[in-house]
């Protein structure tokens, strides 16, 4: 374990792009943070406005009356490396703040736009959030450090740049609960309170701050600000950036040839709401052929292939998102920015945990055509660099100022063709990820024909039994399939046990029916790998999490730290361990097993289960 400061690198984004004028070096925001004008400080460094251009703004955090270093994810701490000393404490809680122009670091906020609910809603931004600077990591990569409830920013529009404990706490255990489960998240570092910092909420709210890292925090909102903008160089810039720093990873093989919906004629549409559905089909004279394929072409690919696999994950293991806007869609396909996020206690494909998605748009069953609708909008930012084609991509004419007339025709076709490959690439990834990790949660080797009649069957049941979603996997891999209950909430359990009239018989009967008819199917796909009881739960306790966080659970969490005003977390610090390593409890401790015991059994009043939460944060 090493010091912070000695992992520090040079920010690669303030190396790559372009900040604010106003700001225009690292050397002018050092002059700045250094001199005494407290009123050109705020004035430059914090005071809301629209940026006319420029990827970010040089920026600092607000000084608080007081702070307090609450704790940190023991499992961030060890991946990265990093000592927990006062020097650490003292950053990532706001308190001092790092900037060096030989290393090329100073604390900026990103600029973007974002789609809000189906609506442009405009240039957004980082708003209380500093990213801090980039470090190194032990595997050879890196990772970018921001403090979110930092203060306010050139983004902060009408709002104050803090954050509350309450949605503090609920995104700290969230980011590292994804994380252990083995769901693509942004990770979250650590988490202070700081007294005498007030929020006005729904009522006067304590605040805290949180650290947080990812390997980029740039989302699809950052291409909607481009495109508003019709800044040409800055999208191209940003994409740039993206491929020429392998921000998003490898980038897909190109595979020639006309792209036609048949390819992916195995792969059917969901029922998705109107207003989301996937686009209609593009006619087949507006196809063109594709002999060769351009760096942006493939950059656009590789993050739609990122985000089908991360939202097969949400599905598989009933992770509503909440709010999911361009602005929440990361570019490298990570769950972030969380806000009326929940699992799903029980399966309920109509779920939204979000109290103001009045329409459900943002409900389990809409997130992967949400997704796509928000990787469209990705595509008509992209779409000169996505129609171009490699004859006019680094063309003269075409960099200054784009299409001419007598193209556009071409490189509308071209795109149009890109995009109808991708939205099936989409769905093909998505299915992969999905029918593959479903049936390792199911015990099973392979995937097979057929076997998504297998996980319908399920689901139907789970639908109508009402069993806590994801105890209940953990159950089947225990079970001998002989007994029905494991099925069944304790609810529908008790009254299938003892019907008290005829309207209990027969709605019994037919989920009797229904179970038997599962078990056998299932019993039968088992036989056709030849996978015993040992296999089935070898494979499937390796994907089976002992321990999800709920909404009751964090609620309970977050009584504690506000009523103590953080002088008490032992329970923060005890669901942070048991949401980090959910698949090994001996790394849970040996205290609050009370407390441990009764979140397993998750046995709490039904109105606790399937709750909804606010955006307000």
């Amino acid at each position: 374990m090493s010091s912070i400061h000695n992992k520090i690198v040079p920010t690669r984004v303030l190396k790559s792009l372009k900040p604010e004028p106003l700001v225009p070096s690292i050397s002018e925001a050092i002059k700045l943070i250094e001199g005494e004008n407290e009123t050109e400080k705020e004035a430059k460094f914090n005071y809301p406005r629209i940026l006319e251009s420029g990827a970010y703004q040089f920026t600092r955090p607000t000084k608080r009356n007081k702070y307090i270093y609450l704790m940190s994810s023991p499992r961030a701490l060890e991946e990265l490396g990093i000592k927990e000393d006062e020097e650490y404490k003292r950053l990532v809680t706001g308190e001092d703040v790092y900037y060096n122009e030989e290393k090329g670091v100073f604390p900026y906020a990103q600029a973007y736009a974002g789609f809000q609910f189906g609506h442009f809603a405009g240039q957004l931004g980082d708003g209380r959030v500093v990213n801090l600077f980039d470090i190194e990591t032990p595997d050879g990569g890196r990772s970018e450090i921001q403090l979110k409830g930092a203060g306010k920013t050139a983004f902060s529009r009408f709002a104050d740049g803090k954050a509350v404990i309450r949605s503090s706490i609920r995104e700290f255990v969230i980011c590292e609960a994804l994380n252990g489960v083995g769901i693509p998240s942004s990770r979250a570092l650590s988490i202070s309170v700081l007294p005498g910092t007030l929020a006005q909420r729904a009522y006067a709210e304590k605040c805290a701050v949180i650290s947080r890292f990812s390997p980029s925090w740039f989302r699809l909102g950052t291409f909607d600000l481009y495109r508003a903008r019709k800044d040409r160089q800055g999208l191209r810039d940003l994409c740039d950036y993206l491929i020429n720093g392998k921000i998003v990873g490898e980038l897909p093989e190109f595979v020639a040839g006309k792209y036609k919906p048949d390819r992916y004629a195995h792969i059917t549409d969901r029922d998705d709401p109107d207003e989301i559905h996937h686009e209609d089909p593009v006619p087949e004279d507006k196809l063109v052929e594709i002999t060769d394929s351009t760096r942006y072409e493939q950059l656009y690919r590789a993050i739609v292939r990122l985000n089908a696999r991360t939202v097969a994950y949400w599905q598989v293991y009933g992770f509503c998102n909440g709010v999911l806007n361009t602005d929440n869609t990361s570019v490298i396909g990570l769950s972030i920015d969380f806000g009326p996020f929940s699992f799903m206690d029980k399966f309920d494909p109509q779920y939204t945990p979000n109290d103001e998605d009045h329409e459900n748009r943002y409900s389990y069953e809409n997130q992967p055509s949400v997704v796509w609708w928000n990787l469209t909008r990705l595509a008509e930012a992209m779409v000169e660099l996505l129609g171009a084609g490699p004859e006019l991509i680094d063309d003269q004419f075409f960099l200054e100022k784009g299409v001419k007339d007598d193209q556009g025709d071409r490189v509308l076709g071209r795109a149009e063709s890109i995009i109808k490959l991708a939205s099936h690439e989409y769905k093909e990834v998505f299915m992969d990820n999905y029918n593959a990790l479903m049936g390792q949660r199911l015990g099973l080797k392979t995937v097979l024909e057929g076997d998504n009649d297998l996980y319908a069957g399920l689901l139907d049941v789970l639908i109508r039994s009402k069993v806590d979603y994801n105890q209940f996997f953990v159950k089947l891999q225990e079970s001998d399939l002989e007994d029905h209950t494991i099925f069944m909430s304790k609810e529908v359990a008790e009254t299938y046990l003892n019907p008290a009239d005829k309207i209990d018989r027969e709605v019994n009967d037919e989920l009797r029916e229904r179970i038997e008819k599962w078990i056998k199917l299932y019993k039968e796909r088992l036989a056709k790998e030849s996978i015993t009881p040992e296999e089935r739960k070898e494979i499937a306790s390796k994907v089976n999490p002992q321990f999800i966080p709920r909404n009751w659970m964090l609620d309970e969490v977050i009584r504690e730290v506000e009523d103590s005003r953080g002088e008490e977390f032992d329970t923060l610090m005890k669901i942070t361990k048991m949401s980090s390593y959910p698949y090994d409890p001996s790394k849970w401790g040996d205290d609050l097993k009370e407390l441990e015991e009764k979140w397993l059994a998750n046995e709490v009043s039904e109105e606790k289960f399937m709750t909804q939460c606010s955006c307000s944060s």
